[in-house]
């Protein structure tokens, strides 16, 4: 509760007003008892306003999410307090209503415009069409078993969580505009993708297989103006699955976690990364991610090519310019001294050699 005297800042206030009002030339009169007193039950009024004005707030409404008024008082009318956007979600199947509340958190609704959900379905087979989705909603399986599912409308992003045996195909007609689909613990689940899609993420599952079905589904094909092969720029990212078959066209590689653990005891299941992706040469790689200097997601290989055609880059401008770089430091051997053999494998002494250079 705050203090019923006179704080310290009200006093300051006060002399500020006094030394202002004696540059103009006022007479101010100094801060008398009575003064004091008044202040002082000003702010315990306040004190006592607020304090009634708590204790008529009831308990708190789920529906309206704010506290309910006291019974039989309508002058307190307690302001909604808004705690996010929600989404308009349609399911079909069971869900309960935690299971719609962790379904929104890892969604994120705030800014989803609406969600379809298929939830707890065993046995179904259905088709997904422009009357049940559009451009703006989020597609959501969760927790199905034994169902096939094609989808030939429009739709945000992909979410797949917690299905067994569960086959999703991605038609020719329809498009996912973010080219994401998330899959996340998941049991001999297939998909597969008829229209584009950029980036699939897939974490702790196992038996699942991702076919694209032709190589231009993979990836952006805007590529190709930086030299890159038609629509061989996209990626498969997963961590902790096992047994995970990518097939891209006629590519094919098999991805599990305790093979990459095999050679790499750093490996986590559950926070490292590795990425399906095709390399320079057109060879397509299950490769581990690693965090470059300045937090991005890259991989070793991709790292050293990068710094390759800089320094290749680098040389060609200093050869043109008429200048001479210093050589890398790890790229500098030991000293050799006059008369010893030249380090190339020549025979010939180093000062009749590379030294007479």
């Amino acid at each position: 509760m705050a203090s019923l005297t006179v704080t310290a800042a009200e006093k300051k206030r006060h002399e500020l007003q006094k030394k202002l009002k004696e540059r103009q030339g006022d007479d101010v009169p100094t801060l008398t008892s009575e003064d004091i007193t008044a202040l002082t039950s000003e702010r315990l009024n306040q004190i006592k306003s607020e304090e009634a004005r708590l204790e008529k707030k009831g308990p708190w409404d789920e529906n309206t999410k704010s506290f309910k008024g006291a019974i039989g008082d309508d002058s307190v009318k307690a302001t909604p307090i808004k705690l996010c956007k929600a989404a308009n979600m349609e399911t079909e199947g069971s869900m309960n209503n935690a299971e719609k509340a962790k379904l929104a958190a890892m969604v994120g609704n705030a800014h989803a415009q609406s969600m379809k959900a298929y939830s707890n379905q065993e046995g179904v087979t259905t088709t997904i069409t422009e009357t049940s989705t559009n451009a703006q909603t989020t597609l959501v399986f969760n927790a199905c078993c034994d169902s096939k599912y094609t989808l030939e409308s429009y739709v945000a992003k992909i979410f797949v969580q917690n299905c067994e045996n569960v086959e999703i195909t991605l038609a020719p007609s329809s498009k996912v505009l973010t080219e994401t689909v998330e899959v996340h613990r998941c049991v001999s689940t297939n998909l597969v993708m008829k229209s584009r899609v950029s980036t699939l993420q897939i974490d702790q599952s196992s038996d699942c297989k991702l076919n694209f079905e032709k190589v231009e589904n993979f990836g952006n094909p805007s590529m190709i103006r930086k030299g890159r092969e038609f629509g061989k720029d996209g990626r498969v990212v997963w961590a902790g699955c096992e047994n995970l078959n990518v097939i891209i066209g006629e590519d094919k590689v098999t991805a599990d976690f305790e093979t990459e653990k095999a050679t790499d005891a750093t490996c986590n299941e559950e926070r490292t990364q590795f990425k399906v992706s095709y390399d320079s040469l057109g060879v397509i790689r299950s490769e581990k991610v690693v965090r470059l200097r300045n937090g991005f997601p890259s991989t070793k290989r991709e790292d050293d090519e990068h710094d390759r055609r800089e320094e290749e880059a680098l040389q060609g401008l200093a050869e043109r310019m008429g200048v001479t770089l210093n050589r890398k430091e790890e790229n500098v051997g030991k000293k050799c001294k006059p008369n010893e053999l030249c380090h190339c494998g020549s025979g010939k002494k180093f000062k009749k050699c590379c030294g007479s250079n």
